[in-house]
């Protein structure tokens, strides 16, 4: 079953945004809530994924 979520998030950063989902992913995903997920943060910098490897705020790979 597929379902999707939209949040504000109350983060300093993209980077700390993309910590407390992946971290939230994760533990679902530990407890056997979830099998995977995708995410994605509209930030002014542009759009950033949990593949996203960020280097001072900015997507470098």
């Amino acid at each position: 079953m597929k379902a999707e979520i939209t949040a504000e998030l109350n983060a300093s950063s993209p980077g700390e945004a993309q910590e407390i989902l992946k971290g939230l992913c994760e533990k679902l995903r530990a407890e056997g809530v979830i099998s995977s997920y995708h995410f994605t943060i509209q930030a002014e910098t542009g759009t950033i994924t949990e593949k996203c490897i960020l280097a001072e705020g900015k997507v470098i790979a």
